[in-house]
């Protein structure tokens, strides 16, 4: 029950900066400080999102501790279980769209498609995420599979995950 209490902790931390950061928007005129600011918006309305989530998920399934997590503020979903099993899996929802390979690769974000990716099983969405303009990031391009891409170039970065929005995930 302690771990809950953990939990709640941080979505009130997460709340109070977050009023904090829009409070500092609304006097800022610098357009770079504003974009860094909305961005620390976006991840904590994600994370927030994702905690809630999470926890539904908990009580649906009447556990009530939630594992200790060694590496971050925050659990997240979005790691592989193998690799580390004290963080807890995305909260499992029955009406959760599936995907195939075959199917993911259909969503490449050309001719007003969603420009989808999957990491560790999970499908995100990118269409609106900045570091996927024009579907494509750093040479690789949506609809496709990048676990040991994400974990090359952003080890220990799980939390950015977190704050992606889901599609489904890959069977």
């Amino acid at each position: 029950m302690e771990s809950i209490e953990m939990i709640r902790m941080q979505v009130n931390h997460l709340v109070t900066q977050s009023r904090q950061d829009l409070y500092t928007l609304s006097t800022l005129s610098d357009p770079s400080r504003k974009a860094q600011i909305l961005q620390r918006l976006w991840d904590a309305l994600s994370t927030i999102h994702f905690l809630s989530e999470w926890l539904a998920n908990q009580a649906k399934n009447s556990h009530h501790t939630v594992p200790s997590q060694p590496s971050g503020p925050v659990p997240s979903g979005n790691v592989n279980q193998s690799q580390n099993p004290s963080v807890p899996s995305l909260p499992t929802q029955s009406n959760q769209r599936t995907f195939t390979m075959e199917e993911l690769s259909t969503f490449t974000g050309k001719n007003g498609s969603p420009a989808y990716v999957a990491v560790n099983g999970i499908v995100y969405d990118m269409t609106t995420n900045r570091a996927w303009a024009a579907a494509s990031h750093f040479g690789l391009t949506a609809g496709k599979e990048y676990t040991q891409e994400f974990a090359s170039c952003h080890a220990g970065q799980q939390s950015i995950l977190a704050t992606l929005p889901i599609a489904g995930r890959l069977v």
